[in-house]
């Protein structure tokens, strides 16, 4: 996460709030923080998924898959900043929350992944209408789906192109190596 800090704000104060900055935010229990810029790597993930899943729900109107999507968590006091979202709620002009996201997806880096794992992650699994979060790592091939079964969550890692990310949400099937197209990672993973 970023340096920058604002004072205590709500969730309703945030959505309209501009600091002028150019910086992009979200909001943790009220209190304001700026998140980095995202690497031309985590651009490019984030790009080849939205592609995907916008295929997948091609003709599921008003399916749809949302960038940069602010999600309140459960209790209403924080704002998070997902790479990628998708709901089947209608959009209506003015509308900058997803409302009711079903799939939600983390592209991890450095500075984000902990916060990710700890806050964000139990946060979208404590939201009724999510069935699936996943999160990718875009310095190497690291695909993790969290995925609710009937009260419980269950989850798979995949690590090899070769591998089937699979959500059941938006119906969609497809190899690891296709989410990762065009990206040169850091690190190599063989085998685990």
């Amino acid at each position: 996460m970023g340096e920058h800090a604002y004072g205590f704000m709500s969730v309703q104060a945030f959505r309209t709030w501009d600091p002028g900055d150019g910086l992009a935010y979200e909001l943790y229990t009220g209190h304001t923080v700026a998140m980095a810029p995202p690497t031309a790597a985590h651009t490019i993930l984030t790009s080849n998924l939205a592609r995907h899943l916008g295929n997948a729900l091609d003709g599921r109107a008003p399916c749809t898959v949302r960038s940069e999507a602010g999600i309140v968590d459960a209790n209403g006091t924080s704002w998070y900043q997902a790479d990628l979202a998708v709901t089947c709620h209608p959009h209506r002009p003015g509308q900058i929350e997803v409302i009711d996201p079903i799939l939600v997806v983390e592209v991890l880096s450095p500075s984000t992944e902990e916060n990710d794992r700890k806050v964000k992650l139990p946060a979208y699994r404590g939201l009724a209408s999510v069935r699936e979060v996943v999160l990718v790592d875009p310095r190497r091939m690291y695909c993790e789906v969290h995925r609710r079964v009937g009260e419980h969550w269950q989850h798979e890692i995949l690590v090899d192109a070769t591998e089937m990310l699979r959500l059941e949400t938006v119906g969609l099937v497809i190899g690891v190596g296709r989410v990762y197209a065009n990206i040169e990672l850091e690190v190599a993973i063989s085998g685990a």
